[in-house]
């Protein structure tokens, strides 16, 4: 099994209890940035373990960078065995016949095309050693719920389907591909977004990066193609 993980969007709230779950399980990481501030928090937080973290500016919605990137991590880390996409984001709050067509762009590039870019960028090298992990974020947003928020439903929907396809397509090797599908997470962000929220009935990061954990895990090989809720109890 290849113990290095690429984490995108290591650097979020999310990013953090992931890129620190993977390292707790014996990985080599690696967390894309593209905030210099950021990076340098997620390292001040989590310190070197050992060598065991890397950093790496990326820009995942541009395919030269994102190629450059898996160059590189490929020849100065390791094969890479797992990669977790968590880039995104969100915007909503307008039916269909009024949402802007740069607010709908916006959510493909972010949320979809930078996981297809991913995902295209490192198959290859898994395909070659027959083994990899391949999770995506989705939402809950993507089945229900999704009035007022068709760019980021569609989008997110589109990650599960990418996930699916993928799936599909490595039938009969140790290559995999899945999905987590969170509902609202427990973060600074969605705090202040959601100000009458009740945080008690949200998912925490911690809890979302168990999760993703198991999928890149062995044990999970037998999984392709699923689509993980992880509703906490909103």
């Amino acid at each position: 099994m290849d113990r290095t993980a690429v984490i995108t969007g290591g650097t979020g709230a999310l990013g953090t209890a992931v890129t620190e779950r993977f390292l707790d399980d014996g990985y080599r990481v690696v967390a894309t940035w593209v905030v210099k501030e950021e990076a340098e928090a997620l390292r001040e937080h989590l310190g070197e373990r050992d060598g065991r973290l890397s950093l790496i500016e990326c820009d995942v919605t541009d395919a030269e960078d994102v190629a450059r990137a898996v160059t590189e991590i490929e020849a100065n880390v390791g094969p890479i065995g797992v990669l977790v996409h968590l880039v995104g984001a969100w915007r909503g709050g307008t039916p269909v016949h009024e949402h802007k067509l740069d607010s709908w762009d916006l959510m493909m590039k972010l949320n979809l095309h930078s996981a297809f870019l991913c995902a295209r960028a490192v198959l290859p090298g898994m395909l070659e050693r027959d083994h990899g992990r391949i999770i995506f974020v989705s939402s809950r947003t993507a089945k229900t719920g999704r009035s007022g928020q068709a760019a980021y439903a569609v989008a997110k929907a589109g990650v599960a389907v990418l996930a699916e396809t993928i799936a599909e397509e490595t039938r009969g090797t140790g290559v995999t591909a899945n999905t987590v599908a969170p509902s609202t997470l427990d973060t600074p962000a969605n705090r202040k977004m959601i100000p009458g929220g009740d945080p008690s009935k949200w998912v925490t990061p911690a809890d979302l990066a168990a999760s993703i954990a198991y999928l890149a895990s062995d044990p999970a090989g037998q999984l392709r193609g699923a689509w993980l809720p992880v509703y906490g109890s909103a």
